[in-house]
């Protein structure tokens, strides 16, 4: 290869990067969950408050004495699908984003959790819906599902 082409694509890749580690941002610790299971080794929980707009948050707790290490085969470590009351798509946050196509490892301390938020800004749409929160890992897949309603 070229080193002249070898700059730009570590540039790129770098950008890339950085822009998919926006997506995890940080939630109050005391925020109500739809769904939770603490005895399991691994436990979810999925919230959609639509306060604001529509906000996600897929909480992925380690509720083991050793730390746990999550594989991605991308950057797409997670995504929020909303469904109408037919089952009809609606919205899908990771529809038209780019992501990485490097292997992606995330660790979670013991007694930890990872948290992946994301919001859908401008819903134009009424009525009761479905939100499905998936965590893309290839070792602890977690798929999550919670009802709303926007008026």
């Amino acid at each position: 290869m070229s080193n002249r082409l070898i700059i730009p694509l570590l540039c790129a890749a770098t950008v890339a990067f950085a822009s998919s580690s926006s997506a995890h941002k940080e939630v109050p610790e005391n925020a109500p969950v739809s769904h939770h299971n603490k005895s399991a080794p691994f436990a979810s929980s999925f919230k959609v408050n639509v306060a604001h707009g529509v906000n996600f948050t897929l909480d992925v707790s380690n509720n083991t004495n050793k730390m746990a290490e999550l594989r991605f085969p991308n950057g797409r470590t997670h995504d929020f699908v909303v469904l109408d009351q037919t089952g009809k798509e609606v919205w899908r946050w990771s529809n038209g984003r780019m992501f990485t196509q490097g292997l992606q490892n995330k660790l979670i301390k013991s007694r930890q959790k990872a948290v992946f938020a994301e919001s859908w800004e401008r819903p134009h749409v009424h009525g009761k819906f479905t939100a499905v929160a998936i965590l893309a890992s290839e070792n602890l897949p977690v798929q999550q599902t919670a009802e709303f309603e926007l008026k």
